[in-house]
């Protein structure tokens, strides 16, 4: 006996079916893109990464408050071992006080133009600071200009 099996008709795909889907897809589209809270990127756009400013100027302020360590460290020497007087000192101290201080406000533009004061100073004091641990502090002011990056 032959048992009969009913096959779903075959539908061809036509182009007023083409057309009809494609318009319900692209309402659908211009609907959701419409609703409130709707963010739909553009198709063929790239989203770019966010950059957190704020992480970046730390790391930065970071690595020169290190350097200005190192600069108050070889301050602290260079007076210690005799290189330098007390008055000599106690301004490149004060100078480097003025460095801390726009780098803890963030404002790198005053920042750099207080390492160029203490670097000034600093070239004015050359001839003492080539003996003893003035290679050392002429060393580590230009280390803590290097962890500032030029505008």
């Amino acid at each position: 006996m032959k048992t009969k099996h009913t096959v779903a008709p075959r539908t061809a795909i036509t182009p007023r079916r083409l057309t009809i889907s494609a318009s319900g897809l692209l309402l659908a589209l211009a609907l959701g893109a419409c609703s409130p809270g709707a963010s739909v990127a553009p198709i063929g756009s790239a989203a770019l990464p966010s950059i957190d400013a704020s992480a970046a100027a730390s790391a930065v302020s970071g690595a020169a408050m290190a350097a200005l360590g190192q600069v108050d460290a070889a301050i602290t020497t260079t007076q210690t071992d005799g290189t330098l007087t007390a008055d000599e000192a106690t301004s490149l101290t004060q100078l480097s006080a003025g460095v801390r201080t726009a780098l803890t406000s963030g404002d790198t533009t005053a920042a750099r133009t207080a390492i160029d004061n203490l670097s000034a100073k600093a070239d004015s004091l050359a001839s003492k600071l080539a003996a003893g641990a003035g290679p050392q502090l002429t060393a580590a002011i230009a280390a803590l200009k290097a962890a500032l990056p030029a505008s």
